[in-house]
């Protein structure tokens, strides 16, 4: 189910005309507050962009008017819930946030906590058909998925294709373009998940000469699962080492060339797309040079002449960079325990060892100890900074009893912040040189020997 939810939040692209698109948000429990609405710059990195921002006034009520090109999936994330909605250009939404929900202490800690996604109400206006027919297709495609499950059919190949074809015709046919193609991938990521097509007539019917929809998230959803490890998997095939020494060697014309012989990568602009989605998830593991990944995206961004895949060339590029030793991570501001404000920039001039911890992680803990050596030893020449996701009391109180003097700053609920250091464990380390660029990403922690880059 989250990985059909997981849809709503990606861009999407219908026309190209822009328009000024009208939004009434209804939020009585949010009163006071100021709530942002995001989206999605592209479905690879998922990078949150914000579009707008509202204060809810006493009455539960806010407008704001936001001028687009395009279809989108916009969302509002506040503590633990996502509330999401579609719009498009010249168009009137009254959007409704009925609940409320906080973060429990443990959900705060935790880097892999998943929000609990819920469709806003969408009034009677000019978009509520639109937004009720894509979020039935996902509530009727979860429910199969469900009742499989439930049955403990998986294996029942006459089950599943019945309650397939009941998926198919459930579905009306819509005036709306975008709407029917939304329908047509979602139908084919259940034929796919349940096996009801070999592998070859799926691809004939469903990718092979058909559209390139960049910014569909059903199309774009399903491909992704169909050639996840793509460049690995082409690596142990028939020339799989002259595929693996092209990639290492970041040289792209190797690459599309060997990737162009597969009758299933059937154009020039499928063939760029897939290049960045794999170079992209394969960033973030060993099996492939991270230096010869880097030059491969860039060389498809300079050299393509489709804006789609140009934007997200440039965007998978900005993204990967933030972490990439050389470069400069991500800039915060954040408070420390005294309530003054401290950004990355604040300790520019000296080295920086910045961790992410929990005051209540018996790892954490064990590593503050290790840390007040080195900050007596080196904090003349090093600055050494916590980010503690806990509350403030937990904080305060846990450094005034162990009388821990280097800078502690609060997370504040900022899980974006994580997303950003691809935080996945606590804790976490990166070591900044006084520049303000990344030596070691992610660094070694103080019982790794990371006092031997100190010295």
């Amino acid at each position: 189910m989250k990985a059909f939810l997981s849809l709503f939040f990606l861009v999407l692209n219908l026309c190209n005309a822009h328009g000024q698109t009208h939004i009434q948000i209804s939020a009585p429990k949010y009163s006071g507050e100021v709530l942002v609405l995001y989206q999605y710059d592209n479905y690879i990195t998922k990078n949150e962009k914000q579009l707008a921002q509202c204060q809810i006034d006493n009455n539960g009520n806010a407008s704001v008017t936001v001028d687009i090109s395009e279809t989108q999936c916009l969302f509002m994330r506040y503590e633990k819930l996502i509330y999401y909605f579609f719009v498009q250009p010249n168009s009137n939404i009254v959007a409704e946030f009925a609940e409320k929900e906080f973060f429990t202490e443990k959900e705060k800690i935790n880097p892999f906590f998943e929000p609990v996604f819920i469709a806003a109400n969408v009034a009677d206006t000019s978009d509520r058909g639109f937004n009720k027919q894509l979020i039935n297709i996902d509530y009727k495609s979860d429910e199969i998925v469900l009742e499989v499950a439930k049955q403990n059919k998986e294996n029942d190949r006459k089950f599943k294709d019945s309650l397939h074809n009941v998926f198919i015709n459930s579905i009306a046919k819509s005036e709306n373009e975008f709407v029917n193609n939304y329908a047509r991938y979602r139908i084919a990521t259940i034929e796919y998940l349940f096996k009801l097509t070999p592998t070859k007539d799926f691809q004939n019917k469903y990718f092979i000469q058909q559209p390139v929809l960049f910014h569909n998230p059903a199309y774009c959803e399903l491909l992704n699962s169909i050639t996840e490890k793509y460049f690995l998997h082409r690596t142990q095939q028939s020339q799989g080492n002259a595929f693996r020494q092209a990639v290492n060697d970041g040289n792209l014309t190797s690459i599309k060339e060997s990737l162009l012989k597969n009758p299933f990568v059937f154009d020039n602009d499928f063939c760029d797309f897939l290049i960045l989605q794999n170079a992209f998830a394969e960033f973030y593991d060993s099996n492939f040079s991270r230096s010869a990944l880097l030059t491969v995206i860039d060389s498809l961004a300079n050299q393509t002449v489709n804006a789609s895949i140009k934007k997200i060339a440039q965007d998978v590029h900005n993204t990967i960079i933030k972490l990439l030793a050389g470069f400069s991570p991500p800039d915060f501001e954040l408070p420390d325990v005294d309530g003054n404000i401290k950004s990355l920039k604040s300790f520019a001039g000296k080295y920086v060892y910045l961790g992410f911890f929990s005051v209540n992680n018996y790892g954490c803990i064990q590593d503050f100890y290790l840390i007040n050596y080195l900050f007596k030893k080196y904090g003349d020449k090093i600055h050494f900074v916590s980010i503690c996701v806990d509350n403030e009391q937990d904080v305060r109180k846990f450094i005034e009893d162990e009388k821990f003097n280097w800078t502690f700053l609060l997370h504040n609920n900022k899980s974006e912040l994580l997303k950003e250091y691809d935080v996945r464990v606590f804790p976490t380390y990166y070591l900044i040189n006084e520049n303000g660029k990344l030596i070691k990403s992610p660094a070694p922690s103080p019982s790794e020997d990371i006092e031997i880059y100190f010295q």
